[in-house]
């Protein structure tokens, strides 16, 4: 298949009798460019952390699609973080783009996919950029996810951060992406659902962690920890330690507090292992969703410290070799 013909395939969402799982087939995809080498380091750059043909650096705007966020907000200031669409996108907004093209074998898959740039030069951690920067990108984040929730078209939205190589980036540069669709997917029907029928299960996740010596910090509002049985050696949650459902309507506190945690826990993934590969995601409550006292919005980085062999992908279930305590325990002598 050509990148012309790819380019006229909408992306299509399939769905597995069998298990309901959903696929989402994007064609287009395959043509985004890749800037990280088989080892997972990036191009040269030049003295001004510039990098000449990268679709995410200042003064390279023309390679991405208009912006939609930025910070600082005044466009008389040079931006420092944006938000922008993703040239390849899983996900199709039918609003701007016609339903007549060619959608093979599925359903249309429809929704919003964002790329939120976090940095104007070259960077490849969020350690090389302020604290204040860091802060104000998930306040952008959090912005664009409440601007999102007023399309009664849009179910649920996530936001995510692929770093490294093997955690599925593409791109060296600094950025994360958001992605929302038009159906609640079937894990967060099931978050929900457990958190309804077992009230109070995120205050007593955050009690036996503390028992246990797996809290690794409370900041503002939020507590990090490893949770009591981790995919990954030192995977680790950070969860509100109130009643909270939507990111979106999270308060300064909080936002602030996420990110100072997300900080000092990639802070502390380096001095264990220097650029350590991870994933993380946000968990949030779907939009104008049946209010829920029990959930709690929360964020769960996973390092990408060992593979998902066929075990893993076959059962659903994961073995690695660190016990929760024990990850813990070097986490907090890290941090």
């Amino acid at each position: 298949m050509t990148s012309s013909s790819r380019s006229q395939q909408i992306p299509t969402i399939h769905r597995d009798p069998t298990t309901n799982r959903r696929v989402f087939i994007a064609p287009q995809r395959a043509d985004r460019p890749m800037t990280l080498d088989v080892d997972g380091t990036g191009q040269r750059l030049d003295e001004y952390r510039h990098q000449a043909h990268c679709p995410f650096c200042a003064g390279n705007e023309n390679l991405v699609p208009p912006e939609i966020l930025r910070w600082p907000v005044a466009t008389s200031e040079p931006w420092q973080a944006r938000i922008v669409a993703n040239r390849f996108p899983a996900v199709i907004d039918h609003r701007k783009h016609s339903k007549t093209r060619d959608a093979v074998g599925g359903t249309p898959a429809h929704g919003i996919h964002d790329v939120v740039i976090e940095s104007a030069t070259h960077e490849h951690s969020i350690l090389a950029i302020t604290p204040q920067a860091w802060r104000a990108i998930w306040e952008l984040c959090r912005c664009r996810l409440e601007s999102l929730e007023a399309r009664k078209d849009i179910a649920w939205g996530i936001l995510f951060k692929n770093s490294g190589l093997r955690a599925g980036a593409s791109l060296e540069h600094l950025h994360s992406q958001l992605i929302a669709i038009d159906f609640i997917p079937p894990l967060i029907r099931s978050e929900m659902n457990r958190a309804s029928k077992h009230p109070g299960l995120f205050a007593r996740v955050i009690e036996e962690a503390a028992k246990e010596g797996r809290v690794l910090c409370e900041l503002g509002n939020l507590v990090a920890l490893v949770p009591n049985c981790p995919r990954q050696p030192f995977e680790t949650w950070i969860v509100p330690s109130f009643d909270e459902s939507c990111f979106h309507a999270a308060s300064r506190t909080s936002i602030d507090a996420i990110a100072d945690l997300t900080r000092l826990l990639i802070q502390a993934f380096e001095r264990i292992e220097p650029s350590m590969n991870y994933n993380w995601w946000l968990h949030s409550a779907p939009f104008r969703h049946i209010r829920n006292d029990s959930f709690r919005w929360h964020l769960e980085i996973v390092p990408r410290t060992e593979h998902f062999a066929g075990f893993e992908l076959g059962s659903g279930c994961h073995i690695h070799s660190l016990p929760a305590r024990e990850a813990a325990r070097l986490l907090k002598e890290a941090w």
